[in-house]
C-alpha cells in the first residue's frame, strides 16, 4: 500500500507523506501542523542569532524525541536557555521545591517528583551493613561490590575522581574501610535510597567516588540514573510504557543523587544529602 497521496495541483508538493499525515490528523488547528518539536521551533525561531539556529534547532528536538533521556533534556533546556537571546532567556521558567522541579518553554514541560529519604532508616541499614561486612570471612567480603566493579565502565569507580583501575587499589585501605566500601558502593545502595520509587530500564549509569576527608574517615559520592528511553530499540518497550503509566511506583525515568560520611572506621554513618528525582509521563 502507498505511504503517500499523490496530488495534481502543480503549485504545491506532489506528495504528502504518511508521517505528514499524521502530524496532519495530530494538529489542535490549522495553525499548529507538525509535530511538537516543529511547532515549539517555529514559534522560537527568532530568539536566536542566525550562527546558533542549527544548534538550537536540533536542541528543540531533543526536547521532545522519545530516544532523549530527561537528564540530557534538561541539558538541551539549558544549552537552549544559552543560546537564546539575552531578552528571551527570562521565557524558559525554572520552578524548584521541596516536592517537585520542572523546566518549561512554551508547549514544553518537563516536571520531576523531588524525594528525601528517610534519613534514620537510611543511615541505620548502613551501619548494620557495614558491621556485617566486617565480619565475613575474606571469601565472603564484598561479593555484590565485585559484581558490579567486574563489569564498570571507566568512571564508575574513581577515587578523587581519578579512575579505579583494578581490585588491588583498595588493598591499600583498612580492612573497615574496605568493609564500607565494599557495603556501600554497589547498586543495592540505590533501592535503600529510593524506597519504593523504581525505574524499569535495563540501562544504569552508576557512579561512585570515594574519597578520604580525615585519617579514617571516608566520604562517598554516590548517582545513578535509568531512563527507559534507552531502551527505545528493545522489542518490549511499549510493554514498559504501559508499567511506567498502571503502577505510581514505576517511572519512566529515576536519577538518585547521594553524598554519605563515613567515620570512626565505620562506627558512625551520616547521609550528609540525597535527593531522588523521577518522572513518569512518556
Amino acid at each position: 500500500m502507498s505511504s503517500s497521496v499523490a496530488l495534481s495541483t502543480p503549485q504545491i508538493n506532489p506528495h504528502i507523506s504518511a508521517g505528514d499525515l499524521e502530524s496532519i490528523k495530530g494538529a489542535s488547528d490549522r495553525d499548529h501542523v507538525g509535530n511538537p518539536a516543529t511547532r515549539l521551533w517555529d514559534k522560537i525561531v527568532d530568539w536566536f542569532c542566525g550562527t546558533d539556529r542549527v544548534t538550537a534547532k536540533k536542541l528543540a528536538f531533543d526536547l521532545f524525541s522519545p530516544g532523549v533521556t530527561d537528564h540530557n533534556k534538561v541539558k538541551a533546556f539549558e544549552q537552549l536557555r544559552e543560546l537564546a537571546g539575552a531578552n528571551y532567556q527570562d521565557n524558559f521558567k525554572v520552578y524548584d521545591s521541596s516536592h517537585y522541579r520542572s523546566y518549561s518553554v512554551l508547549d514544553f514541560k518537563l516536571e520531576f517528583d523531588v524525594r528525601s529519604p528517610d534519613e534514620d532508616r537510611v543511615e541505620a541499614n548502613l551501619k548494620n551493613d557495614i558491621m556485617m561486612e566486617g565480619v565475613k570471612i575474606p571469601e565472603q567480603q564484598g561479593i555484590q561490590f565485585q559484581k558490579d566493579f567486574n563489569r564498570r565502565q571507566e568512571r564508575t569507580f574513581t577515587f578523587d575522581s581519578k579512575p579505579i583501575e583494578g581490585m588491588n587499589f583498595f588493598d591499600q585501605f583498612s580492612p573497615q574501610e574496605r568493609a564500607t566500601i565494599f557495603s556501600v558502593c554497589h547498586q543495592g545502595l540505590f533501592p535503600l535510597l529510593s524506597d519504593a520509587v523504581m525505574c524499569m530500564s535495563n540501562n544504569q549509569d552508576m557512579r561512585f567516588d570515594i574519597s578520604k576527608p580525615g585519617q579514617d574517615d571516608l566520604r562517598i559520592h554516590a548517582y545513578m540514573e535509568k531512563d527507559i528511553a534507552t531502551d527505545i530499540e528493545r522489542p518490549d518497550y511499549e510493554q514498559l510504557q504501559q508499567q511506567v503509566t498502571e503502577y505510581d511506583g514505576v517511572k519512566k525515568s529515576l536519577k538518585i543523587e547521594a553524598v554519605i560520611d563515613v567515620w570512626r572506621g565505620g562506627r558512625e554513618v551520616d547521609l550528609v544529602s540525597a535527593e531522588v528525582l523521577s518522572q513518569n509521563n512518556v
